[in-house]
Order: C-alpha cells, then structure tokens, then sequence
C-alpha cells in the first residue's frame, strides 16, 4: 500500500492526477476528481491537510465505488448523478472539520418544492426563427456586459478548464444570453454553468432553449450525461432545471457566498 506521508500537497495532487480548487471565500477545499490516489492513504492524507489549513468544508465527487473508502472515514453523501461513469454515478461527499454547517433555509425548500413541482410542464421554446443559437470556443471575452446582465452561476471553477465552450443566444441580431459547457470526454459528461441574460427578455424561455440547444448538440459528440449547479436561492434558475426535465440531484452545503453569507447550491442532471 502506498503512503502519501511525508508528500507535499501540490505534488501529490500533481502526481496521482486530481483535480482540486481551494476556494478561500467559504473556506472549502474541492475535489473534482482522486485521479489514481491509493484512496487509504490519499484519505487521511488530505483530511489531515484540511485541518492544517483551517479549511472548514472537505469535498469530494467520485464514484460509488469509490465513495465506500469515504463513508469509512466519516464523509456523508450530498448529492449524487446517475450513471456519471457509464454505470457508475457520481457522488458528492463532504466531510465537515467544524459542525457550523448553515442547514436549508425555509425559502430554500420552498423554492425547490416549487421548483420540482414544474417538472409536470411542458417549457416551450421560442421558434428557430425567433431564436439562434450559436458556440465557440472562444471563452475570454463574452459579448454581454456582466454589470448590465442576470448570472446564474455556480461554483468556483477549477484551474483546468478542459474543453470549454461558449453558448450565445440571438434574438433580432442581438446577443441576449450566454452559457459556457465544460465537457469531460473521459467520463462523458457535460456540465453548463455561467448563464447570464439580459434583464428584458423572457429569461426561462431563453436559459431553456440554450440548455435544450446544448444537449443536442453534446449528445451528438456521444455525451451521456449533462448537468448543472445552480444557487438554492434562485426560483426561477431551479425552475429551468425542473422545466426542462432535469433531476434534482441533492444540495452541496456551504458552497457559495451571499452578501458575506454561506449559502447553497443546488445540483441538477440529465440523461441525454
């Protein structure tokens, strides 16, 4: 068995092929992925890490199988995605090292009750002709100004952005709302995060037909899974999510800052 004991973080992470985002702000230590960590070891070897950091939150997504070593050292599941690794889905973990987690608020559950109450509707899209939907891989610059737009974004993302792509939406020759798709070849899996739109137009129509355009199009590149990770204060993003047949797949605690307030994201998968 090997030993990670005497390793310093980075060259370990750097080593067994992680992918980890310390997020100072809510004080959250984040992995994306083990890579090919001796799980016994890597264990007690980033808890033991975490607390020398004074890092409050522990988080990790991997797969079921993977996540039994986790549950012996004291993780607890938040949320999960099916079938993530073809027949395996993904867990989210987290390991608390203080018991001041902020539990969900009644708003919280109320928007997600009415949120998943919407599954049951049939969202409807404007016409090809009224809408058009164009990518890029050109993410530096996005064509909406940030101070005069809606975002909708989730957690901070990691260093390794992999294959990223921009979404616009057109409506009248005039960019009205944008997205960005991460897409993981490896595991299959797409994830749409960074959605901002224009105050004045018809923000569930738009969000819904960027998000309809963008399964289509990672489902024909053979993309299984696509989901998202939205803030547990938004009605009307979760909303979008449940619109259009998304899952719910749990709620990440403490995973995002409100006006110097830890609050929560809310997690959303589909099978394309």
């Amino acid at each position: 068995m090997e030993r990670y004991i005497c390793e310093e973080f980075n060259d370990l992470v750097q080593k067994v092929n992680a992918i980890c985002v310390e997020d100072d702000k809510t004080q959250t230590l984040r992995f994306d992925s083990v890579g090919d960590a001796q799980l016994s070891s890597f264990i007690p070897f980033i808890k033991q890490h975490a607390y020398k950091k004074g890092v409050k939150k522990l988080s990790v997504k991997v797969s079921d199988a993977q996540a039994i070593y986790f549950l012996q050292h004291g993780f607890k599941v938040e949320a999960s995605i099916l079938a993530y690794y073809g027949l395996q889905d993904a867990i989210f973990l987290v390991y608390f090292l203080e018991e001041d987690q902020v539990q969900l608020n009644d708003k919280q559950h109320h928007i997600l009750d009415k949120a998943l109450a919407k599954q049951a509707t049939n969202c409807e899209f404007l016409s090809q002709d009224e809408i058009v939907i164009t990518a890029k891989t050109d993410t530096t610059e996005n064509p909406i100004e940030k101070e005069q737009s809606i975002v909708f974004s989730g957690r901070m993302e990691v260093d390794d952005n992999g294959d990223v792509m921009l979404f616009n939406a057109t409506v009248d020759d005039e960019i009205v709302a944008t997205a960005e798709a991460q897409y993981n070849q490896e595991d299959n899996a797409v994830e749409f995060s960074k959605f901002m739109t224009d105050p004045a137009v018809d923000i569930p129509v738009v969000i819904g037909a960027l998000m309809n355009y963008m399964q289509f199009h990672y489902k024909e590149r053979g993309c299984e899974t696509a989901f998202t990770i939205v803030s547990a204060n938004s009605l009307l993003i979760n909303s979008v999510c449940a619109e259009n047949q998304f899952d719910f797949g749990g709620t990440l605690k403490n995973e995002l800052l409100i006006d110097g307030k830890l609050s929560h994201l809310n997690t959303w998968f589909k099978r394309l």
